[in-house]
C-alpha cells in the first residue's frame, strides 16, 4: 500500500520538523477550451490566472503561506524538460508582493498542450527552528474544441454563388442586358455560415457594380462593364484567420444583335460532410443550365456537361461525359474524400466549346475532441477527519457536456494490477472500486461518488473513466486531509558516545494528538540510515521498535521510518 506518513530523527543532532502540506488555489480553471482558430476559455488575456499558494501544518486548519521565508515559482511545458525559474516580471507572468502570488496575463497554453507551475517555500519550524522546504505543483491543460485534419480547427472556405457569367452584347461590345450578372460571396467556418464576422471589400476590374449585402459589399450587381472580360474580386478578411479572396468573371458574348449566351447553375453551393465522415448533405448536387438570346427571356438549355472531383481543392479528375445532349444532370459524389467537384457546360452536340464552369466545394464539420474532467466540485480535502469529498468525471464533446456509459471509480494502490484488484480501463496500480472494495465510497458506477474522510489516509488519488461512442476516457483527482494527516514521531536517544553502544527508537503514530496503533498491528513500519551525504546506506529493518548501533551511522546520520497500511 502506499506510505501514509513518514518520521526522520538525526542521530547525533535533532532534526524533526512537523509534517506540513502545501496546495496551490487557482482563481480561473485549470482546463482552458481552445477553439482552434483564436479564442480561449477562460481566456487568461483578460481574465488573469491568478495562483496563490497554502501552506499547512499537520493538525492545524490555519494558512501559514504567509509566514514563508522565501517563495519560488517555476514553470515547465508539457511536463517535460528542467523547470525553469520565474524570478521576475514577464510579459507572461507577474509574481505578487514577496512572490506569494503569481498572476498569468496572456494566453499562454496558444504554443503548448499542458503547462506545469511549481512553487517552492522556505519555512521555519515553530518548535525545532529548522528552516523547511517544501513544494506544490498544479497543471494546466489546453482542450482544442473542432479538430479537422491536422490544424486542429474546422475549414474555413469562401464561396461564391456565381463564378462566371457571359452576357449577350452586340458586335461593338454594347451588352444588351445584364439581369443575373450577380455573385454573393459566402464563407463557411466547417458547415457553418460565418460570413456575419467578416469584413469584405471588392476589386473591380472594367466592371461597374452596384455592392450591397450584410456584411457590406458581400453581393457585386454588375451594371457596366468597361472590358470585354471584367472581374469582380472579392477579399475577405478577420482578425487570427487567413485572408480569403474569390474572383467573380464576366464575359462579353458578342455576335451581333442576336448574340446568345449561356450560364450553368448548380442546386447548392456547396455539399457539406458531416463530422464523422459518412455522408453528404444534400447528398448530390443537380447541375442545369440555361440560354439567352439577345434581350429575349433566359429558356432551359440542353448542352453536353463534363463533371470531374477534387480531393484537395486543388487537382481535378474526369469523373463524367454527357452521352447525349441533356438540360440538367444530378451528380453524386464518389466518396466520402471528396473536396470539390467542378462541373463544365458545352454547346449542345459535343464536348469541344465550352461555354461556362462552376464549382461546388466540400465543406465540413469540426470533429471535436472528446476530453474526460475528473474534479471536485466542492473541495478537495476534509478535516479533523470527518465529512466528505464529492469528485465527479465531467465528459465533454468539444465545448458540449456529454453523458456516457460504464462509469467506473478506481483509487490508487502500487499492489493492484489489471487481472489482481484492478482492471485494463483502469491499469495497473489502480484498485477498482466495487461492491465487495470500497471503504465507503458511494456512487462509483455512476459519473459522482462520494468520498467519506475514512477512505482518505492523509492523501488519496482516485481515477474515473467512462465510455462514449465505444471508447474510453478517464482521468485522475486526488483529496487529501488536511487537519489530521497522521503523523510520526520517533522516541528515542539520538547521541551515541566515543561510537560505542546502542539505541531504541519507537516510532509512535499520532493522529489529531492521540496516538494511534500503539501495538502496531494495524501499520507497516520501514527504517533506513541516510549518511551525511544523503545517500541511503544498507541499514534496513521493519517493526515498530528499531535498535540502532554506533557502528550503523559514521559521525552522523539521519534515521527515517516510512509507515503504509497493512
Amino acid at each position: 500500500m502506499a506510505i501514509v506518513a513518514s518520521g526522520q530523527l538525526t542521530l547525533t543532532d535533532l532534526n524533526d520538523a512537523k509534517q506540513l502540506a502545501m496546495y496551490i488555489g487557482a482563481s480561473q480553471s485549470r482546463t482552458v477550451i481552445f477553439n482552434g482558430v483564436s479564442t480561449y476559455t477562460p481566456n487568461y488575456a483578460t481574465n488573469n490566472q491568478v495562483l496563490t499558494p497554502q501552506l499547512f501544518i499537520a493538525g492545524d486548519n490555519t494558512d501559514k503561506a504567509n509566514e514563508a521565508l522565501a517563495v519560488r515559482w517555476y514553470h515547465q511545458s508539457n511536463g517535460v524538460g528542467t523547470p525553469v525559474p520565474i524570478t521576475a516580471n514577464t510579459t507572461d507572468f507577474t509574481l505578487g508582493t514577496g512572490n506569494k502570488t503569481l498572476t498569468i496575463k496572456t494566453n499562454i497554453m496558444s504554443s503548448r498542450t499542458s503547462m506545469t507551475i511549481i512553487c517552492e517555500m522556505d519555512f521555519t519550524d515553530p518548535d525545532t527552528g529548522f528552516v523547511v522546504t517544501t513544494k506544490a505543483e498544479i497543471e494546466i491543460v489546453k482542450v482544442t474544441n473542432g479538430t479537422n485534419g491536422n490544424n486542429g480547427s474546422d475549414a474555413i472556405i469562401g464561396v461564391v454563388s456565381n463564378e462566371s457569367v457571359a452576357l449577350p452584347a452586340d458586335q461593338n461590345g454594347a451588352v444588351s442586358s445584364y439581369a443575373g450578372a450577380v455573385s454573393t460571396l459566402t464563407i463557411y467556418k466547417g458547415a457553418t455560415d460565418d460570413t456575419a464576422n467578416w469584413t469584405i471589400t471588392q476589386s473591380l476590374d472594367g466592371a461597374t457594380v452596384t455592392a450591397s449585402g450584410t456584411p457590406a459589399n458581400r453581393t457585386a450587381t454588375v451594371t457596366g462593364m468597361s472590358k470585354d472580360v471584367a472581374t469582380v474580386t472579392f477579399t475577405a478578411t478577420r482578425s487570427g484567420y487567413s485572408t480569403i479572396t474569390k474572383t467573380f468573371t464576366i464575359t462579353k458574348v458578342k455576335a451581333g444583335q442576336n448574340a446568345t449566351a449561356y450560364n450553368m447553375f448548380a442546386s447548392a453551393n456547396v455539399l457539406t460532410l458531416n463530422d464523422v465522415r459518412t455522408a453528404f448533405t444534400p447528398k448530390n448536387v443537380t447541375f442545369s443550365a440555361k440560354s439567352q438570346t439577345g434581350t429575349g427571356t433566359p429558356i432551359d438549355y440542353s448542352g453536353r456537361y463534363k463533371i470531374y472531383e477534387s480531393t484537395d481543392g486543388n487537382t481535378f479528375t474526369l469523373k463524367y461525359t454527357s452521352s447525349a445532349n441533356e438540360n440538367n444532370k444530378v451528380y453524386t459524389p464518389s466518396g466520402v474524400t471528396v473536396r470539390a467537384i467542378k462541373a463544365e457546360l458545352f454547346l449542345a452536340g459535343g464536348v469541344t466549346t465550352k461555354v461556362d464552369e462552376l464549382t461546388v466545394n466540400v465543406v465540413a464539420d469540426g470533429t471535436n475532441s472528446i476530453y474526460a474532467n475528473v474534479w471536485t466540485p466542492d473541495g478537495n480535502s476534509v478535516k479533523n477527519g470527518s465529512g466528505t469529498v464529492t469528485a465527479q468525471i465531467d465528459l465533454y464533446n468539444g465545448t458540449d457536456l456529454v453523458e456516457g456509459t460504464n462509469y467506473k471509480w478506481y483509487i490508487q494502490d502500487p499492489t493492484a494490477t489489471t487481472s489482481s484488484g484492478g482492471d485494463a480501463d483502469g491499469g495497473n496500480g489502480w484498485r477498482k472500486i466495487t461492491s465487495t472494495y470500497n471503504v465507503g465510497i458511494t456512487g462509483y458506477t455512476t459519473a459522482t461518488v462520494k468520498i467519506p474522510a475514512s477512505a482518505i489516509a492523509g492523501t488519496e488519488a482516485f481515477k474515473a473513466v467512462v465510455t462514449y461512442n465505444g471508447e474510453v476516457y478517464g482521468g485522475v483527482t486526488t483529496v487529501v486531509d488536511l487537519s489530521d494527516p497522521i503523523m510520526v514521531r520517533l522516541d528515542g536517544m539520538d547521541k551515541f558516545k566515543n561510537g560505542e553502544g546502542s539505541i531504541t527508537i519507537r516510532a509512535t503514530l499520532l493522529q489529531a494528538g492521540v496516538e494511534i496503533d500503539s501495538e502496531g498491528t494495524t501499520y507497516n513500519y520501514s527504517w533506513a540510515i541516510y549518511d551525511s551525504n544523503n545517500v541511503k546506506t544498507s541499514f534496513a529493518k521493519t517493526g515498530k521498535t528499531v535498535t540502532v548501533l554506533a557502528s550503523d551511522i559514521d559521525g552522523r546520520g539521519n534515521l527515517v521510518c516510512d509507515v503504509s497500511k497493512k
